[in-house]
């Protein structure tokens, strides 16, 4: 069996471990970042986001798109990407 000293000197896994933690920590800023601009711009991506401002009709103003939401979440689609792929 592997002593655990013996794997935090292997070069390979340390810098695996340092860009699998910044990923992460990438993704889950990233994620704090969109649920911030979908409720203060109050753009949802489902109806079941929205029912807190409204039901019915009221409900279907805040299901919409907002650039600055949009490119907050494609960024965090290509990070999740990057991670998947460096894995």
């Amino acid at each position: 069996m592997v002593d655990l000293t013996q794997v935090m000197d292997d070069e390979v896994f340390m810098a695996f471990a340092s860009y699998a933690t910044i990923i992460l920590s990438k993704m889950m800023l990233m994620s704090t970042a969109t649920a911030f601009y979908r409720l203060t711009r109050k753009v949802f991506a489902n109806p079941e986001d929205c029912v807190a401002f409204g039901k019915g009709e009221n409900a279907k103003k805040y299901l919409r798109t907002d650039d600055r939401v949009e490119r907050v979440r494609r960024i965090k689609q290509t990070l999740s990407i990057y991670l998947a792929s460096s894995i």
